[in-house]
């Protein structure tokens, strides 16, 4: 999508613009850094020791169930 190298407010307006209703993140600073609230756009943060995929695969059910709620302009952090 050539979105490497953008930064974390760029990234929220692109995802809104392609129509995307959820940006996935393990940035968990992200919600600090922007205004999600006006960006129209959920952010699910998975909070793990590292962003390895051993340590994020614990996290796939919870973070499903909270994507069959989340709202735009919510963050909700998923973690064990």
């Amino acid at each position: 999508m050539g979105w490497s190298g953008k930064t974390n407010g760029e990234l929220l307006q692109l995802a809104v613009g392609q129509g995307f209703e959820v940006l996935l993140t393990v940035d968990h600073n992200l919600p600090h850094q922007q205004t999600v609230a006006v960006a129209g756009i959920a952010v699910l943060v998975l909070v793990a020791l590292t962003n390895r995929l051993a340590d994020l695969l614990p996290l796939a059910p919870h973070a499903l169930t909270a994507l069959a709620s989340i709202q735009p302009g919510e963050v909700v952090e998923v973690g064990l």
